[in-house]
């Protein structure tokens, strides 16, 4: 799936309590807004989640995380033409946000629920997004060899539901808030492109915008003023052939990469 051309995703978390641009007092009017921003920015993509995956987060009904992002991916696809994205690993939100508009679905479980999921995405014609996870912090064997084996399994479930790999976008799934320790975030970056090349069929998603190992690296507390960190690593992963970014910061990504246009080719 080799090609010149970026896709920046932004980011939209239609939340109180996300880790970075959580807002208790934000209405579904404030966040169609905001992704309206994020589109004027440059974002090709736009990734809605109604719930948060960090750490302690608390749990939220699937009435809840409906009546989060349904609103605004109704009105996100009036207003514009971009592929719209929704973040959960709930099978019954996913099917309600496709009919609903969104295009893709970026499951944090990677399809492994038993079928529900790749049932919905297949049904519905999208793409998705299958990331590395586990319930657990990994605490023997290597972690690139066990991100393959759970992608492997993942695009076999997409393949027995009827999704060929071409719409399948893997995610190795960066941050402590699943289950890997700074080591192992270091380690994914330092081999991208034998990650990426083991399964040629299917792009790669590179979203680690704002993670807590970027801070403890460089001694950043706050979330938002790790961007610029993010930018950093996703030049260098631009230059490793990925070309799917999952980002807070939109327009600072787009600076970044037009200079790895520049020096690495053209679209």
């Amino acid at each position: 799936m080799a090609t010149d051309r970026f896709y920046i995703w932004g980011i939209l978390n239609c939340t109180p309590d996300s880790f970075s641009d959580g807002d208790p007092t934000a209405a579904a009017e404030d966040f169609v807004r905001r992704g309206l921003e994020l589109v004027a920015d440059g974002a090709d993509v736009l990734d809605v989640g109604g719930a948060s995956s960090r750490a302690g987060a608390a749990p939220v009904t699937v009435e809840e995380e409906l009546a989060r992002v349904l609103p605004v991916i109704g009105a996100l696809r009036s207003r514009c033409g971009v592929p719209i994205s929704i973040d959960s690993y709930r099978p019954e939100i996913v099917d309600r946000a496709l009919a609903a508009g969104a295009n893709i679905a970026n499951d944090i479980h990677g399809l492994r629920d038993g079928g529900a999921m790749a049932e919905v995405v297949a049904r519905h014609g999208a793409r998705v997004v299958a990331m590395h996870w586990r319930p657990e912090a990994l605490r023997t064997g290597d972690i690139l060899e066990d991100i393959q084996k759970l992608w492997g399994q993942s695009i076999a479930i997409a393949r027995a539901a009827g999704i060929g790999p071409e719409r399948v976008i893997l995610d190795p799934g960066f941050g402590e808030g699943f289950h890997k320790p700074l080591e192992q975030n270091l380690r994914i970056l330092q081999h991208l492109p034998q990650l990426s090349s083991a399964f040629p069929d299917c792009a790669v998603l590179f979203a680690l915008s704002r993670k807590s190992f970027l801070g403890t690296v460089a001694g950043e507390p706050h979330p938002k003023n790790r961007d610029c960190l993010g930018a950093a690593a996703t030049y260098g992963a631009y230059r490793d052939g990925l070309r799917h970014f999952r980002v807070h910061n939109v327009s600072l990504t787009r600076k970044i990469l037009r200079l790895g246009e520049a020096v690495h080719g053209a679209r």
